[in-house]
């Protein structure tokens, strides 16, 4: 039987812009600064003033000046500080530049990540948090869902009565319980973070677990407001087909696709389940082809292909009233196959799904900006193709490309695997 050893290693190249234009150096001394003029230091020293500067710079800045003086670590540091920095720039699923992928191999857990920017600085950056969330493992891997730049890591381990809640851009972390009932760890079945970004203060939990012997689904309410858990009185029949581990929070609520049945929705106001629609399944399929469901741009997004052309691939989008789904986009990819040959794999007939190998981690949209791109995951490749524009980036060469691991291509990530990263100083 096959184990970790005999899984291949990847080796994942990220592609990264020149920097151009540079000032060549002309003394192998560089001369001293200006001493600061009395303004600089009115402004330096004026603790409102500085702070109503502070509160301008994004995330990254931050943390970085944090090493200018005590001023300004004290200042920077400060919770409501950070609640308000975070208020004044709330972040945007429509702005995001950052992925990183988490999955697990026989119990060991992988971290990888992506930049749309392809830029040197945010590469170092997401090396670095990448790097923190591996490290953070204590004997067991994580069940990770992300919001808004707020991750919350649940541990595989039954025993366990805590999980772990964690912001990634500032490594400030803290444990919760979980929810008490009768029923044993064995009960939890997922747990769903709720953070909106315009009201950045607070955050929500939601905790999907059965009750047995009825095989009951329950649902409990934890408000980093509160501190306590709250349980709901809506309850279902327990559904195996429900993707609860990949819930998608708008508005308030959390959404869940189905691949074979309804998709579900939780109000978190109401704490009751309120109606959601669900994609008609094309007569001739069994079944829905998911690529990608999830927020972005302050709308939910499904993305689905079906047999026999299953290079073209619809975007579908919710009506903001919950009226219906419709198609955004409707995008052909066959035009991949010529540069990327390897997407065709023959071992599968032309009319089967599975002949074509690509898969959809992502989709950023944003409406105001026209903007609208898929981030594609081939063998051997991370691209991104702007649906407007028509433009294809490469992002990341991972080889080797035919890595296959159980029969699976190890070099392709799906949209379950993917969490987008926003930078924020929300306090967790």
């Amino acid at each position: 039987m096959a184990d970790e050893e005999d899984k291949p290693q990847l080796r994942l190249t990220h592609y990264t812009s020149k920097i151009s234009g540079t000032t060549p150096l002309h003394s192998a001394v560089s001369p001293l600064p200006p001493p600061p003029s009395p303004s600089t230091l009115f402004i330096i020293n004026n603790e409102d003033l500085l702070t109503e500067i502070l509160l301008c710079l994004p995330p990254k800045s931050l943390l970085r000046l944090q090493c200018v003086s005590k001023l300004w670590l004290s200042i920077i540091s400060r919770p409501n500080f950070r609640r308000l920095h975070a208020r004044r720039n709330p972040t945007s699923s429509a702005a995001v530049t950052n992925l990183f992928f988490y999955r697990v191999f026989c119990w060991v857990p992988e971290f990888n990540f992506l930049c749309l920017s392809n830029s040197l600085e945010d590469v170092n950056s997401m090396r670095i948090i990448t790097s923190n969330l591996s490290n953070r493992r204590e004997g067991f891997p994580w069940r990770i869902h992300s919001c808004n730049g707020l991750i919350c890591l649940d541990p595989y381990d039954d025993e366990s009565t805590k999980f772990f809640m964690y912001n990634p851009s500032t490594s400030q972390s803290r444990f919760i319980q979980l929810p008490d009932s009768p029923e044993n760890r064995h009960s939890i079945r997922d747990l769903s973070l709720a953070f909106d970004p315009l009201k950045p203060d607070h955050y929500k939990i939601l905790c999907v677990w059965m009750r047995l012997p009825e095989i009951v689904l329950r649902f409990s309410l934890y408000s980093s407001e509160t501190g306590v858990w709250k349980e709901t009185d809506d309850s279902m029949f327990n559904s195996i087909k429900v993707l609860f581990k990949y819930g998608a929070y708008l508005d308030d609520a959390m959404h869940w696709a189905n691949a074979d049945g309804d998709f579900l929705c939780f109000d978190l106001w109401s704490e009751r389940f309120k109606p959601m629609p669900s994609p008609l399944i094309p007569h001739d399929q069994w079944r829905r082809n998911i690529l990608y469901f999830g927020e972005s741009g302050g709308h939910l997004h499904l993305i689905e292909t079906y047999s026999p052309r299953a290079t073209l691939v619809d975007v579908l989008e919710m009506e903001s009233d919950y009226s219906k789904w419709y198609v955004k986009h409707r995008v052909d990819l066959d035009f991949l196959i010529a540069e990327y040959p390897l997407i065709v794999n023959e071992a599968f007939d032309p009319d089967e799904v599975e002949r074509y190998q690509f898969r959809v981690p992502s989709f950023v949209a944003d409406e105001k900006d026209n903007k609208a791109k898929l981030v594609l995951s081939l063998p051997g490749k991370l691209i991104s193709y702007d649906i407007i524009t028509k433009k294809v980036v490469e992002h990341v060469e991972i080889n080797p490309p035919g890595a296959l691991y159980f029969g699976e291509n190890l070099t392709l990530y799906d949209w379950i695997d993917a969490h987008q990263h926003l930078e924020t100083l929300a306090c967790v």
